[in-house]
């Protein structure tokens, strides 16, 4: 089998140019280097390289075989950094941008405990409801978002929720309750302004009504105010709405025509690892977003 050693001198002697130059590199001498390539050479049963008292040159398999090692020694200095980077602590500067709705059940609850547990982060949250270019901007992690994030980037679903209609009961004792999907025309709706299409509404039954948005405005905490306030009809997460359900300050419309299920991103920048302190924040986010959803 070949080992490593083999690949190294290999690769040093094409990146410099002679055995000499490749032995002072390694730091051992062109005796042991010359041992380690003849040994490659009868692993492989190939002719890698001539060589000259001056140079070596390379034979067009030679030169081939050479560009995998490179590539190989890559990978495993990535596997190296990599490990390294786990064994270190957790520090410096994270940027988090995420959406509000889920940063107020899985985030602000536990920011406290996640401090606690890796006091080397300092982290700038920006509860947003947009998607931040992450180079421009320096961004760590975006998280929480049902929209997904463009460019390149890591991303996967973390989690689901479900949409909800819902409206107060004046403006309803004022309007009227929708009784079906269709109903929802005549009425006044305040729709999200990262929503697109913003004059369509889709439903579980695909069915698809048209609308005109009464009030666009970008933030779903603010929707929620102005659906409290009897000036119209919201779409929103349901966690978001929840206790005012409950409460009766808001009443649940149409529960029977709304998807069942609205996913919530989490993304960072793809890059060839991943550092300590953004997996840390995401792997202590995504346990309380599992653990908190095996208690309902």
């Amino acid at each position: 089998m070949v080992a490593i050693a083999q690949m190294k001198a290999l690769v040093m002697v094409s990146d410099k140019g002679s055995l000499a130059a490749a032995a002072r590199e390694l730091g051992i001498s062109s005796a042991a280097v010359s041992k380690q390539l003849i040994l490659l050479e009868k692993e492989l049963g190939l002719q890698l390289m001539t060589r000259t008292t001056r140079n070596v040159e390379f034979t067009e398999i030679g030169k081939s075989y050479c560009d995998q090692c490179k590539r190989i020694l890559e990978e495993l200095d990535v596997a190296t950094v990599l490990v390294n980077q786990m064994k270190t602590i957790p520090q410096g500067h994270l940027k988090v941008v995420s959406g509000r709705c889920f940063a107020s059940v899985y985030i602000m609850p536990y920011l406290g405990e996640f401090l606690s547990s890796f006091p080397n982060i300092h982290i700038d949250i920006e509860l947003a409801e947009r998607l931040p270019n992450f180079d421009e901007e320096a961004v760590d992690i975006v998280i929480g978002m049902s929209i997904p994030s463009t460019g390149n980037v890591i991303q996967r679903q973390i989690e689901t929720t479900r949409g909800c209609f819902c409206a107060s009961p004046d403006y309803l004792k004022k309007f009227g309750t929708p009784q079906l999907p269709r109903d929802l025309i005549k009425h006044r709706h305040i729709i999200h302004s990262m929503r697109n299409p913003s004059n369509i509404l889709n439903f579980s039954n695909k069915e698809t009504i048209p609308i005109t948005p009464y009030i666009c405005i970008n933030d779903s905490q603010a929707m929620v105010k102005l659906a409290q306030e009897g000036l119209g009809i919201i779409k929103t997460h349901y966690p978001l709405v929840q206790q005012l359900i409950n409460k009766g300050t808001l009443i649940e419309l149409l529960p029977g025509y709304i998807e069942k299920e609205v996913p919530f991103y989490v993304a960072f920048p793809q890059r060839r690892y991943v550092s300590s302190k953004v997996r840390s924040f995401i792997d202590f986010t995504l346990d309380k977003v599992k653990s908190q959803n095996s208690t309902i």
